[in-house]
Formats: structure tokens, sequence, C-alpha cells
């Protein structure tokens, strides 16, 4: 007789085990989000081929949006390097009979190119060059590959500012997303990211004045250069705010409430089509919502209880804030030329989107908490030491001088072996003091442990060892209730039995 069939039973899935498996899962709307993206920036490459072909000056030009009265474009950089009897520092009134004031007050969308705007001829254009009014026949030319290269790469500064930061970005949201695609503040962070690249890739060629003369090239640059901030950059930005580390109960409740942003800020590009100068409110719309995702984040912070929320929190924070500092470097007045310093302002972005993918995916393979203790106590280390070296080389170099009317180099010696000397106490007694000051519960531990370690190497009675560790333990972690199992021999079983 055949046994029963027995059913199978399998322990149920616990609901982090679910979460994960969620996270990874590739949905419809994943793979929308990355079609769009690819459309998106397809759009841009199409919007900067485009503006190739137009005719243009060939220089890299500005006008002063800080100086209301100063309608002139200011030249800066013959970049084509076509013949040009202009120079940088030349501020340009007139083009081809048209006033500069008018191209840049122009209440339509471009304004109409002059007589004999096409490449291969010539224009004629005034100048106010050391206060005098100067008027030349100019080449009309078209962009040059070269010329493009030359405007983005020439200098280490703008490949990194620029290209560098937003690469990375791009990266890093992307590589968040393919890790947990159902991950919403990876998919936020991603959009983020390509908002950053799409920006820089549309800035990438500049814009000349045969922009100014065609609608659609000035339409393309605006949408993918400026007012992407208001309808994509702050939207994602929000959106990771309340998307992380975990959706708010309310966006849990409406995730239409997502969209919103989104929403809002698509009227920049409608605006811009309507009437150019009122979709000058992207740049409120984008205030009000980088304020919005600020007061989400410290929402979460104050309300977000659990470690691996926290943890997260803390890897995004510290990011954050390692990357506004250094950004400020850029208001920090330093020497001109290729200081490397003037870079480490363009690692502000790349830091903060490393420390975001690392609280979104690899959390938990780095105590966030042992970074930061790590990082205090050897940058105080390290500040302590220098002070003591220089102190010490300045000190003994005026006492050699003083006795023997000369320096002399063992000064430089006898301050390296204190320092050597030194080293490993200052560090244990920095370290105590970090963790007395701001890790009171680890140090506190450390503490009693260190005690119970001096307990047992001299105490042979089990029932005293035990109380001591019971001690220790409800000192140290403060449980509701404490027990202690001790395992019985066989030996001492038959003992027991004997007696």
């Amino acid at each position: 007789m055949n046994p029963p069939h027995l059913p199978t039973l399998t322990p149920p899935r616990s609901a982090s085990a679910a979460s994960a498996d969620s996270e990874t899962r590739f949905d419809r709307n994943v793979w929308l989000l990355l079609l769009g993206a690819l459309l998106f920036v397809a759009l841009d490459l199409a919007q900067l081929a485009y503006r190739f072909t137009l005719p243009t000056e060939g220089w890299v030009i500005e006008s002063d949006e800080n100086a209301p009265d100063d309608y002139t474009f200011h030249l800066l950089k013959n970049v084509v390097g076509a013949p040009s009897p202009l120079e940088p520092g030349d501020a340009m009134t007139l083009v081809g009979g048209i006033p500069a004031e008018r191209i840049l007050n122009s209440t339509q969308l471009s304004t109409p190119p002059p007589a004999g705007w096409v490449a291969g001829g010539q224009i004629r254009v005034s100048v106010i060059r050391g206060g005098k009014t100067l008027s030349f026949d100019i080449p009309v030319v078209h962009w040059t590959f070269a010329a493009w290269l030359s405007s983005n790469f020439a200098d280490a500064r703008s490949l990194v500012l620029w290209w560098a930061a937003a690469l990375i970005m791009f990266g890093v949201g992307l590589l968040t997303m393919l890790k947990r695609p159902g991950n919403l503040a990876g998919r936020f962070l991603f959009l983020f990211g390509l908002a950053l690249f799409s920006s820089t890739l549309a800035s990438s060629l500049p814009d000349g004045l045969g922009v100014y003369f065609n609608w659609a090239a000035i339409a393309g640059a605006a949408l993918f250069r400026n007012v992407i901030f208001p309808y994509l950059f702050a939207p994602a930005l929000l959106g990771f705010g309340l998307t992380f580390p975990r959706p708010k109960a309310f966006v849990g409740r409406r995730p239409w409430l997502l969209s919103l942003p989104f929403v809002l800020g698509s009227s920049g590009p409608v605006l811009l089509f309507i009437d150019p100068a009122a979709a000058a409110i992207g740049f409120p719309i984008t205030l009000a919502m980088v304020l919005a995702t600020i007061s989400a984040l410290i929402h979460s912070a104050l309300t977000m209880r659990d470690a691996i929320s926290r943890a997260q929190l803390r890897w995004a924070v510290g990011g954050v804030v390692l990357g506004l500092g250094l950004f400020t470097l850029n208001f920090v007045p330093l020497a001109p030329g290729n200081n490397p310093v003037l870079l480490l302002p363009a690692l502000g972005l790349p830091v903060m989107g490393l420390s975001l993918m690392i609280a979104i995916l690899r959390y938990r393979l780095f105590d966030i908490d042992l970074i930061i203790r790590r990082t205090l106590a050897y940058s105080l280390l390290t500040v302590l030491l220098a002070l003591v070296y220089f102190g010490g080389v300045t000190l003994l170099q005026r006492l050699f001088t003083a006795a023997t009317g000369q320096s002399s180099p063992a000064a430089l010696v006898i301050s390296t072996v204190l320092i050597a000397a030194l080293f490993s106490p200052l560090r244990k007694r920095v370290q105590d003091f970090i963790d007395r000051r701001f890790y009171r519960k680890k140090f506190d531990s450390d503490q009693a442990l260190n005690q119970f370690a001096l307990a047992a190497r001299s105490e042979t009675e089990i029932g005293r060892l035990s109380d001591k560790m019971l001690q220790v333990a409800n000192e140290a972690l403060q449980p509701q209730f404490s027990n202690v199992w001790l395992a019985q021999t066989e030996s001492e079983s038959s003992e027991r039995s004997d007696s």
C-alpha cells in the first residue's frame, strides 16, 4: 500500500525577503522609464546636432545678466578659429544692422536673422573696444567638431567640473536603478543624474548668435539646458526626498502624488512657447522643490527609528554634507592657474551621488559609524601631530641657534622621533575622547567588557563569574530581563545522581 501523499510545507517568507525581491524585479514601469530616458537623450543629441548645422560667428559669447543696462554680447574666445578682426573683450552692439538690445529683449522666441546670415558669407558688426565703437565685416561659419572638443576638453577644470561630475552622477543613478529597479528612490536618483547629464550635453556647444536667430535651436537649448531644472531636475530631487529611505506614509497610500512635481514643473516648457518671459517662473518652482526636499529628509531623520533606515540616512546626510563642503571651495579665494585645489569643488556632486548609491544599495557592507569615528579620530590626530611637529621644529631650531649660532638638522630628527613615539598613545587618547563625547554607549560597553575581562582572569568560581557576567550585561545593554544557561557535562550529571 502506497503511503498517502504528504504536502510539501515551505516556511513563510519574511517581509524583508519579499521586499528585497520586489526591489530587484524589473517591471513594466522600469522598462518604460529606461525607454523614456533613451528617447530623452536621443532628442538632446538631435538638438545638439541641429545646432551644428546653423550659421555662427564662431565665438563664445555671453550677456551680462547682472548689469540690467548692458545690452551687448561680450566676446570671450574664438572657438572655431576662423580669421576674424574681433578680439576677446569686445562688446558687440550691432549685428547686421540689428541692435543687440533688440535681440536680447525680443518678446518672441527668436529674432529673424539679418540679410546675409549664411555660412560662407560675411556680416557687418559693431563692437565697443576701449571705449570706441568699431565696425567690422566678420565671416559667418559653421560649428566644427574640433571647436566642440576645444570648448569642452581643452582645460582640466571644464573637463572635471562639468563632464566628469555629470557622467559620474548619471552612471551612479543608472547603476542604482539597474541594481534596485523596484526601489523608488533609486529611480528618482537615476532621473536626477539624467537631468544633470542632459544639461551638460546641451551646454557643451556655445550658443553663438545663430541660436538667437533660430526658434528651434533656442527652444531645444533652453529645454535641455535651463528649463530642465523645474520639469526634471527638481521633481526628481523632491521624489527622492519623499521616497528615501522609505516612501512617506501618504505617498504609499497615494502614489500618484509623486507625479505632481513633474506636472507642476512642466509648466516651464509650456510657458516657454506661449510667453518666453513667463518661463522665468521655473526658478521659484525649482527653489520651492529643493526646500521641500530638505524638509522631507529632515522629517525622515526625525521620525524613522529602525536601524536600517537610520544607517541609510547617515550615509546620505554624510555624503551630502561632504559634497556641499567641497562645493563651497568655489568661494574660497585661491591662486589662479592650474591649482589642483580648484578641481576639488568638482568632486561635490560625485561624492553626493556615490553616498546616495551606497545608502540605497550597499549600506549593510559598511559601518558608517566606524567610518565617521575613524575620520574624526585621525583628522584630530593629524592636526595635533602637525602642531607638535612644527612646534617642536621651531622651538628646537631656536634652541640650537641660541646655543651654536646656526640651525641644525637634528631638530627635524628629534621632532620626527617625538611624533613616532606619540602616535600610538595619542591615537588611543583621541579615540577615547571621541567615543566618550559622541559614542557614549559604545564607550560604556567597551569599559564594561574590559572590566569583565579583568574579573574573568582571577575568578575561578563559576557561580560568581556568571553573576559578574549578568551584572556587566545589565549595565551595558539594560535588557528587560536576563538569565544564564549553563550546560551540564555527563560527569557532573553522574556525580549528582550518585549523591
